[in-house]
């Protein structure tokens, strides 16, 4: 028997591979599908050291087992385990600071938000060969901001994430055997920060915030000159490591940072493109978006239907957002971080009991925590989110 067929529970009629895509079809399953982004809560519950786990795959590994088995099982294993701070920081585009070198040893690392783009480099991407111009535009960056290639040429930059790349292939392909075995689908093949967000984080968001209203058009082109090798190489990377979905990170789109007009007519564009792409190449978008979307959940009505996911993490109103768009993409989220830490088994059952009644009602929806399940989340909790599935969620 194949190990796609390894069933979750004795009582599933489907695999999590099939129940996964069956809800992106938003079609019914034979249950409500579970994700848990466990990368911060894991070493904590398992007693390791937080640098040891972010920097040895073989703690790493171990440690998520042991949070299998303690609290497990679920469907979907949300793969966030960086095995090189290099791609690491071109995949978020952001300074981070690591447990174990700028951080103590057991800190979560932290993202230090400084300017690493300046005005004029809109008009330099604008310049880029549009084959290499996201890969192109990050590792320049990269050399301004990453502590690892601080100051190192676009080429020397290139020569070293080869390695970090290679090693994290290897990683992920060794670690998704395993969870595969259990019959758990991995959710992500490739991952990155869209092209919109990753020019906020560059500029930082004061700068930014003045750049929507100064060079509007730039951040546009600049956008979507680089969405194309930017879909292309998600795409790719997707395709090597054997697992169909691209986890896009939309950190800076919502209406928490700009207006549903901006949001039309500045980031939607490259959003779109970079989507179909994913979606005409037989592969499944997630758009991973904080904060509150609901005022451009209308404009992603565009967007092809039945082929997305798109995650919320509690500032969007989940129960509103079903009703708005749950009949175009399936719904993931989102059991609050607040209800983790400090509520109870019940409260968090009868949340994920509304949930499943409500957002999963006729299928198209991922039972998940509100982004990730945060590190002092109580154990006793998630074991009820994990037991809300078996008890709720059949349909």
């Amino acid at each position: 028997m194949p190990e796609t067929r390894v069933k979750i529970y004795p009582q599933d009629s489907m695999t999590a591979e099939e129940r996964l895509q069956c809800v992106t079809r938003l079609e019914k399953p034979d249950r409500v599908p579970l994700s848990m982004m466990l990368y911060y809560y894991a070493p904590l519950h398992a007693g390791a050291k937080m640098s040891d786990y972010m920097k040895n795959p073989d703690v790493y590994m171990s440690v998520m087992k042991q949070v299998w088995h303690d609290l497990g099982p679920w469907d979907i294993y949300y793969n966030i385990n960086p095995v090189s701070r290099l791609v690491y920081s071109y995949v978020m585009m952001m300074r981070i600071l690591w447990p174990g070198i700028e951080l103590p040893e057991n800190e979560m690392a932290k993202i230090d938000e400084i300017q690493y783009m300046e005005m004029e480099d809109y008009d330099r991407v604008l310049t880029f060969p549009s084959f290499i111009s996201d890969f192109k535009f990050r590792a320049e960056m990269l050399s301004r901001f990453c502590q690892d290639c601080k100051g190192d040429t676009t080429a020397k930059v290139f020569m070293k994430m080869i390695p970090g790349f290679l090693r994290q292939i290897y990683f992920w392909r060794k670690d998704f055997k395993w969870w595969r075995k259990q019959g758990v689908v991995p959710q992500i093949g490739f991952q990155a920060e869209m092209p919109f967000d990753t020019f906020s984080q560059a500029r930082n968001v004061i700068n930014f915030s003045m750049d929507l209203f100064k060079v509007p058009d730039k951040i546009r082109n600049c956008s979507l000159k680089v969405s194309d090798n930017f879909a292309k190489f998600s795409v790719l990377t997707a395709r090597v490591m054997g697992t169909p979905l691209v986890q896009c990170y939309c950190h800076r789109t919502s209406n928490s940072f700009i207006s549903p007009k901006q949001f039309e007519n500045l980031a939607f564009p490259s959003m779109e493109i970079i989507v179909n792409h994913i979606v005409d190449a037989g592969l499944t978008p997630i758009l991973h978006c904080d904060g509150d979307w609901f005022k451009n959940l209308k404009i992603m009505r565009r967007l092809p239907k039945k082929k997305i996911i798109i995650q919320l993490d509690g500032l969007t109103d989940i129960f509103k957002a079903k009703e708005e768009i749950g009949d175009h993409m399936c719904i993931f989220g989102d059991v609050p971080a607040a209800k983790l830490v400090s509520g109870t088994p019940d409260e968090v059952e009868e949340y994920c009991h509304r949930l499943i009644e409500e957002v999963g009602k006729d299928g198209g929806f991922i039972l998940a925590g509100g982004c990730e399940i945060p590190p002092n989340a109580k154990a006793e909790n998630l074991r009820a989110m994990i037991r809300s599935v078996v008890k709720y969620g059949y349909y």
